[in-house]
């Protein structure tokens, strides 16, 4: 909303009243004390060009205050800098108002830093967590493996589950601050998949599900993050296998522009009304509520640890047929040159 003359009139209307009244009454006096008609008129015209000129000249001031004020604002992705971008008016009410929102900046600062702290106190007490909880799981599996039984093989699985939960919860706990935990390099892609398959190879077993490895090319990426991410999605592609004759394909292609890894599965597929939610945080989809417990995390951390190391990430599927997630890896130059 800009500020029009209409408005403005409407907003002045008690001044502009006050002020005819005034001049109604020095005209009434001038004809009282029976002064010269001309000279009424010249007075009259005086006072209300004078009174013209300095309502519009109040107009004008406000207007291009108000108007740079809004198109400033609308630039600014951060609004609450604003108050930055002006330091004061030439006229009261304008430097009232930035006295104001700066105030209410101030306070909205200390109230978020306040919060910015318990949050990060909270970040640093789950990845403690996730740290120390990992020695007592440990303990457990080798417990367990020194006493096989059909019961022991049962408790192993079920803490291999939770080892995996854990480490998703550590790295969503990580996931706004990635840049502050990951080291760009030339990473081969056969050693993240071979990595990834072997932490999988009991449920691949399991299921009697076929693995194809073909051509793996090099990509610049952090070797931790990146092996969680296509952990996560062969988990899914391992969990929605359909129960016979299930094949998993892991291969790459290179472009002039990027390296696209690709993981494929001949498993349940997705409807194809869910496809553009299967990133939405906590969204299981009717396979989720069906057949699994689903959290529906694993693609969402996915797709947020791909966008924040320069990646991207998209699934294409059709139901009963086939499931492909491919994630791009942009080339650059100036990345090989310093991981180089």
């Amino acid at each position: 909303m800009k500020l029009r003359l209409s408005d403005y009139v409407k907003d002045k209307y008690k001044e502009i009243i006050l002020s005819l009244i005034s001049l109604l009454t020095v005209l009434l006096i001038l004809i009282i004390f029976k002064i010269n008609s001309v000279l009424i008129i010249f007075i009259t015209t005086i006072l209300i060009i004078n009174f013209l000129t300095i309502f519009l000249y109040n107009y004008i001031k406000r207007k291009i205050f108000y108007n740079n004020f809004k198109n400033t604002l609308d630039r600014l992705d951060q609004k609450y800098l604003i108050t930055e971008m002006f330091q004061n008016t030439n006229f009261l009410e304008g430097n009232l108002l930035l006295e104001y929102l700066y105030e209410i900046d101030k306070s909205m600062n200390e109230y978020l830093n306040k919060y910015k702290n318990i949050s990060k106190e909270f970040i640093e007490y789950i990845e403690l967590w996730c740290h120390e909880i990992k020695t007592p799981l440990a303990t457990l599996g080798l417990i367990v493996e020194n006493n096989k039984s059909e019961l022991s093989n049962s408790i192993k699985e079920e803490l291999e589950k939770l080892d995996s939960l854990i480490e998703q919860v550590l790295y969503f706990s990580r996931s706004d601050s990635v840049e502050k935990d990951y080291i760009i390099k030339r990473i081969d892609l056969k050693d993240v998949v071979l990595s990834v398959v072997k932490r999988n190879k009991k449920d691949l077993i399991n299921k009697k599900i076929k693995i194809n490895i073909e051509d793996l090319g090099v990509v610049n990426t952090d070797s931790k993050w990146i092996e969680f991410i296509v952990n996560q999605i062969l988990t899914n592609s391992i969990k929605y296998s359909k129960e016979k004759g299930a094949v998993i394909t892991i291969y790459s292609k290179e472009f002039k522009n990027s390296v696209v890894l690709y993981i494929k599965d001949n498993g349940i597929g997705i409807p194809e009304s869910e496809i553009e939610r299967v990133f939405d945080k906590s969204f299981t989809g009717s396979n989720g509520r069906k057949k699994y417990k689903s959290t529906g995390m694993g693609l969402y951390l996915s797709k947020k640890l791909c966008e924040k190391l320069g990646h991207s990430i998209r699934v294409e599927s059709k139901l009963d047929k086939y499931t492909i997630v491919s994630i791009t890896f942009p080339k650059s130059s100036m990345i090989d040159e310093i991981v180089r």
